[in-house]
């Protein structure tokens, strides 16, 4: 039972701990220098309020909490403006290819396909394995930022990095179910992968024009990034409005056109 998800885990648990650790290092690394820049954080915080709103608002970070002095606030710009997103977007790319791109491309996907079970049950369980370590990705990545707060001693609130976490991960599980279906479109594990980097490209850039131009706003609401904000996530404590509505709707939606598209392809090509 449940040997589609099995041997997936099997083949992806070495990357899903390579990338939790990696996030995780880079978190010790943050929380570790903390207390020495939370010391120089007026004067930080003075030279950033020196440059153009427009410049934060393009990197996606919120001018009014751009404050070293919460480790909060300094996560939600060094860690969940840049590094985090790169990190959990590769992750899941490389973890939805596993579900159909990659197995064409090494040419066992007649021989996983010729077995007696539905199409739709290997796909199932594959998707949810992969979700389910996209929940672990998110889970570790984000409150694992507490226990090396302890460790430091430095102060933290709870509750802020919950959210943060169930936020990333509505965050990635969109994009997630954007890169299952280009691994079940394509037959090409690269050609998946940059059909969904492209995509994200562009939505990283509707986001910066929507930002900078006022005539333009309204196309923030086709960008993932516009619904995923580190600083409202993390340092506000707030959901982003309408992110569940986006991400939710994102997901179950391409992930069932997803799911009939590998059900009815010739997946032998």
């Amino acid at each position: 039972m449940f040997a589609f998800a099995k041997r997936m885990f099997r083949d992806k648990y070495k990357s899903f701990i390579v990338y939790s650790l990696g996030a995780v290092g880079f978190v010790e690394m943050y929380i570790a220098l903390f207390p020495a820049i939370r010391q120089q954080s007026v004067q930080i915080d003075q030279m950033l309020k020196s440059f153009p709103p427009e410049l934060f608002k393009a990197m996606n970070m919120d001018p009014s909490t751009l404050s070293f002095s919460t480790l909060e606030s300094y996560l939600s710009t060094e860690y969940m403006s840049f590094l985090w997103p790169i990190l959990a977007i590769v992750f899941a790319i490389s973890v939805a290819n596993y579900i159909s791109a990659n197995e064409i491309d090494k040419g066992t996907i007649e021989t996983l396909i010729s077995l007696p079970t539905s199409r739709i049950r290997i796909f199932a369980e594959r998707y949810l394995m992969g979700l389910l370590l996209i929940v672990g990705f998110c889970v570790i990545s984000m409150l694992g930022a507490i226990p090396f707060a302890i460790l430091h001693d430095t102060s933290f609130v709870l509750s802020n990095f919950v959210t943060a976490a169930v936020g990333s991960f509505l965050f990635i599980w969109a994009i997630y179910s954007l890169a299952v279906l280009s691994s079940v479109v394509f037959s090409e594990k690269g050609k998946a992968s940059m059909a969904t980097s492209g995509i994200l490209i562009l939505m990283y850039v509707i986001n910066i024009i929507s930002s900078l131009n006022a005539n333009l706003k309204d196309i923030r609401y086709f960008s993932f990034f516009n619904y995923f904000n580190g600083s409202e996530l993390l340092a506000k404590n707030v959901y982003p409005d309408y992110i569940l509505l986006a991400f939710g709707g994102f997901a179950v939606i391409s992930t069932i056109i997803a799911a009939i598209w590998f059900n009815q392809r010739d997946l032998s090509v």
